[in-house]
């Protein structure tokens, strides 16, 4: 087990350790990034509830249609966009010195991630003829629209 190193005040100091309490406050968000930040994580979790409580009438909206046995893998990405979500929308702490921005970065990399890689998994599938054009292009329409918000959104927490 490695030491864990402590502070000229004897308490164990974190791996990644905060900024010291008498720092400024960062100022609030901006209202555009607040409001990309809240509409990605709303429409996500909007997204995730209907894929995981209707996940035909879900795929139908994008004009994907899915056998009975693909209901399962739907509603796995519907929880998917759920956590994701309410992880970001759970991440601005305005007690914190940094208002929570460390983890709504974070929380916006892990959904701009997840949407990166379906719109590469979405232009595989077209590639390769396993996805339609049109539900394709609606899908990855989705999720470039979602990577838009996210960067909106983490160009305001700069």
């Amino acid at each position: 087990m490695a030491p864990v190193s402590t502070s000229s005040h004897g308490q164990a100091e974190p791996l990644l350790a905060p900024k010291l309490r008498n720092e400024q406050a960062s100022s609030p968000l901006t209202p555009t990034a607040s409001g990309a930040i809240k509409a990605l994580a709303i429409l996500r979790g909007a997204i995730g509830v209907g894929c995981l409580i209707a996940p035909h009438w879900s795929c139908a909206l994008f004009r994907y249609p899915i056998p009975a046995s693909g209901a399962v893998i739907t509603r796995l990405l519907g929880a998917r966009e759920i956590v994701l979500g309410e992880l970001l929308f759970t991440a601005e702490d305005k007690t914190s010195h940094d208002g929570g921005r460390r983890e709504i970065r974070r929380a916006l990399w892990a959904n701009m991630a997840s949407d990166g890689i379906d719109v590469f998994s979405i232009l595989f599938g077209v590639a390769t003829g396993t996805m339609g054009k049109v539900p394709g292009s609606l899908l990855a329409g989705g999720a470039i629209a979602f990577l838009g918000l996210g960067a909106l959104g983490m160009r305001g927490l700069d």
